[in-house]
């Protein structure tokens, strides 16, 4: 996988998936069936995706095992 070196704080989260830091926005990073996938996640958007793992960690919160 080639992260760009210009991103920093490089850690891998699991499942396949790496994540960088490039001063503003996080990097997730991942190779899938011969492909390199990449997003960037701006700070309201990891809000909102923190947002919605809230409601759904709340909803579902006696079912988990």
């Amino acid at each position: 996988m080639k992260i760009p070196p210009e991103l920093t704080d490089i850690t891998y989260i699991g499942d396949g998936v790496y994540a960088a830091f490039d001063g503003y926005q996080i990097w997730a990073f991942a190779d899938r069936d011969g492909f390199e996938h990449s997003i960037a996640l701006e700070p309201n958007v990891l809000d909102a995706l923190e947002r919605y793992w809230q409601k759904l960690k709340n909803k579902y919160e006696d079912r988990r095992p």
